[in-house]
């Protein structure tokens, strides 16, 4: 082709615009980058995300952020979790002993802690906790500022709970002492984080507890409170018969399925139980006003009681609310008897309470200071397991002799082998009256009017939810019921005003990290 001719070509080409192929080139050029584009925004995306999941789940997030703030200072969820652990283990506590309706086998958000408002057991423990918080700051920083240290009873605590720690994840197959602490304080707890809010809490206790015993009353005092408040203080001696009336269980068909019942038949299932229940009830109640024996006829009816308390001495405040208008009334005479209706504790349960006044009286008896140390066998131990906490009881008490046998050794033991756990931090310490309630082997060898400073014993125990045996120690005689509980009604009258004032300038504010609790 001629140089001319070629040249021509070249225009005719231009005029005419680039040629399909070009086209093609070109688009597929534009597609090219714009699918590096993506990749290059995913590929960023993604190692984002992973970036976020490596903070979070390193708790990085959660560690740092802010659940409460109290008077302007910030605590942590780790903080707050301290407590609400603290609160839900006190009604798993509870629940064992058939005092709570919490289900530890169930989350606490799924389960509805009041019905008037909707409250779940979830939103009850992180308000205890942050309560409980806000309260033990301010109870530490009140030390602080009076130049108050641990006492030597409430470092001996603080040990015993640390030391205890270090059984537990041991005992309880965790990998280590931080996977235990983790996945009972939550994922943000450290040791030192934990040892931190203990000794806190320790402290705050601590003081509390020497504050409330600075306050001290003469008898002058005492006996004014008495005065005004007899029926509370007073020993009351009554028997009482209660009949429960349930609501039946449901048929079964002959598959062993259950019948369903309407409302209308559960509702004449449920008036025919009440009906037998309370003509038992006023059966017993016309054979007492006869003049039969009140322990003959509960061992009689036994089988249709749900309990049976004859002659028992009760301190004023615990009479049942439902017929203490009566007990307390000046015209009740000894031999007094009434027949009380009453709802149970929940749907389906109605009582009929058969109550005979025996006597009341001031009771000026001394009561018994002891420590103990329970060594449990069991809800429902067989004689076997009876006998093999009573030789661990005989083996521990020797050890204790061995060791020294002082009170400050004793509490010790109690500390680290009692199965009450509600006396156990207290060294087993316990006050027996004739009224208080406990077993009748513990009350009568703590009463013992023989009984000198010093004294240890073993003492079975088959009539708590807890049984095994007691190991005793007394340490001496106290005041009488009602000179204790005048005092202790004065006091704690002095110590919530003494609290209000310190926790008065406390005020707590949630924050998003209380979203982490629980």
């Amino acid at each position: 082709m001629s140089a001319s001719r070629e040249k021509r070509t070249r225009q005719e080409q231009t005029a005419q615009g680039p040629n399909e192929k070009k086209i093609q080139q070109r688009d597929q050029e534009q597609k090219d980058r714009a699918r590096n584009t993506l990749y290059a925004i995913a590929a960023a995306v993604i190692a984002l995300a992973v970036i976020v999941l490596l903070v979070w789940n390193s708790n990085i997030i959660q560690s740092r952020s802010t659940a409460v703030t109290i008077n302007g200072e910030k605590f942590t969820p780790a903080d707050v979790q301290f407590y609400y652990t603290g609160a839900r283990q006190n009604q798993m506590l509870m629940a064992a002993y058939g005092m709570s309706a919490y289900d530890y086998t169930q989350s606490p958000k799924s389960q509805v802690y009041s019905e008037l408002n909707g409250e779940t057991w979830h939103d009850y423990f992180l308000s205890q906790a942050v309560t409980n918080l806000t309260q033990d700051v301010a109870l530490a920083a009140e030390a602080a500022k009076n130049g108050y240290t641990l006492s030597a009873e409430g470092q001996a605590s603080l040990d015993s709970a640390l030391a205890s720690l270090e059984s537990a994840w041991v005992t309880n197959n965790y990998s280590s002492r931080a996977a235990y602490l983790r996945a009972n304080y939550g994922a943000s707890m450290t040791y030192d984080k934990y040892v931190e809010l203990l000794s806190r809490a320790a402290l705050a206790s601590d003081y509390n507890t020497s504050k409330s015993d600075s306050f001290t009353y003469d008898d002058a005092q005492l006996d004014s409170y008495y005065q005004e408040n007899k029926d509370a203080v007073d020993t009351f001696v009554l028997s009482q018969f209660i009949f429960q009336a349930n609501m039946p269980e449901e048929e079964k068909d002959a598959d062993g399925n259950a019948v369903e019942r309407t409302e209308e038949e559960q509702a004449a299932a449920m008036e025919q139980a009440m009906a037998d229940a309370k003509a038992l009830a006023e059966e017993l109640e016309e054979r007492l006003k006869a003049g039969e024996d009140a322990e003959k006829l509960s061992k009689e009816y036994e089988d249709d009681l749900y309990g049976a308390y004859v002659s028992e001495e009760l301190a004023g405040s615990r009479v049942n609310s439902e017929y203490s208008d009566w007990a307390y009334s000046s015209a009740r005479r000894s031999g007094d008897i009434s027949l009380v209706e009453y709802p149970g504790g929940s749907a389906g349960i109605y009582n009929y309470c058969v109550v005979r006044f025996e006597n009341r009286y001031q009771d000026n008896t001394p009561t018994a200071n002891v420590r103990h140390v329970l060594v449990g066998a069991g809800s429902a131990p067989t004689e076997e397991e009876y006998a093999q906490a009573k030789t661990k009881a005989e083996e521990l008490l020797e050890q204790w002799k061995a060791g020294g046998a002082t009170e400050d050794a004793f509490a010790q033991l109690a500390r680290e082998n009692s199965a009450d756990t509600g006396s156990a931090a207290d060294g087993g310490l316990l006050n027996v009256g004739a009224s208080s309630g406990y077993v009748d082997t513990f009350a009568d060898w703590a009463l013992d009017s023989s009984r000198k400073e010093g004294d240890t014993g073993i003492v079975q125990n088959t009539g708590s939810s807890v049984k095994g045996w007691h190991i005793m120690y007394f340490v001496g005689w106290d005041d009488p019921e009602w000179k204790q509980n005048a005092e202790s009604a004065l006091r704690t009258q002095d110590v919530n005003q003494w609290q209000t004032e310190v926790f008065g300038g406390y005020a707590a504010e949630n924050a998003s990290g209380l979203r982490y609790v629980g």
